[in-house]
């Protein structure tokens, strides 16, 4: 895919990526392709100089992720990334990651929206200055986003935004709503299991310092569900994780 409007990196996965099988993290896997969303982004002069020039911040509201192969410690992965034009003001971005054989193991669709930083609210037509930036008329791959509950649920402690899961946004960064979903389920669960799939909704950020109450429940397909509670009472987010 050698497309003007894809851009591409290698990662190599540490120490620090994984869990204690050595696997890949679902949390460490959307930091890479933060990254790589972000350094496309920088390629293009959209940096953080360009948004407070134009006021307008790009907010995750749901993405999916799916799983082929869990990569391991020391593997090196080749992301490309895809960001498509905007439909009724939600951007689309797909990121694959492939093997050193070239194999698929992972890909990831999120979905976006521009928010105006002065009222917060959604831009359904974005500033002139981000007309010059190339999006794809269409990104070949969509995965389901949709979130699936369970009819009960119980207690699964908290998550607090402390300084090393905020963000210079001054909240909890996205990826790390990927390791709260995941320290909130049974450990033996993910000991003897592998992510294949995760969706995120992302309803309210979650402000630095404060906490939000977590709950999960399984769904009768086998996935998990994990759902977080502001203080204030607002949602936080949810999320369903399927392990196989």
């Amino acid at each position: 895919m050698d497309r003007k409007e894809f851009y591409t990196e290698q990662f190599r996965v540490t120490d620090c990526d994984c869990d204690m099988n050595r696997r890949l993290t679902a949390g460490a896997f959307l930091r890479m392709a933060q990254q790589i969303s972000t350094d496309q982004c920088v390629r293009l002069g959209m940096d953080d100089a360009f948004y407070r020039e134009n006021h307008a911040v790009f907010l995750l509201a749901k993405l999916a992720l799916q799983v082929e192969r869990t990569p391991q410690n020391g593997e090196v992965l080749t992301l490309t990334t895809m960001p498509e034009q905007p439909r009724r003001a939600v951007y689309k971005r797909v990121t694959e990651a492939r093997d050193e054989k070239g194999e698929r193991v992972a890909l990831l669709d999120s979905r976006w929206v521009l928010v105006d930083t002065d009222t917060r609210h959604i831009l359904r037509r974005a500033p002139a200055a981000f007309d010059a930036f190339p999006f794809a008329e269409q990104v070949p791959f969509a995965l389901d986003v949709s979130i699936r509950k369970p009819e009960q649920e119980c207690p699964a402690g908290s998550v607090q935004a402390t300084y090393s899961r905020c963000d210079s946004n001054g909240h909890m960064n996205n990826t790390r709503y990927a390791d709260a979903a995941a320290d909130a389920l049974p450990l033996e669960v993910l000991q003897g299991g592998e992510v294949k799939g995760l969706v995120i909704a992302y309803h309210n950020e979650l402000p630095a310092g404060q906490c939000a109450r977590l709950t999960r429940g399984q769904n009768e397909d086998g996935s998990w569900y994990v759902s977080g509670q502001r203080e204030d009472g607002r949602p936080c987010f949810e999320a369903t994780f399927t392990v196989k």
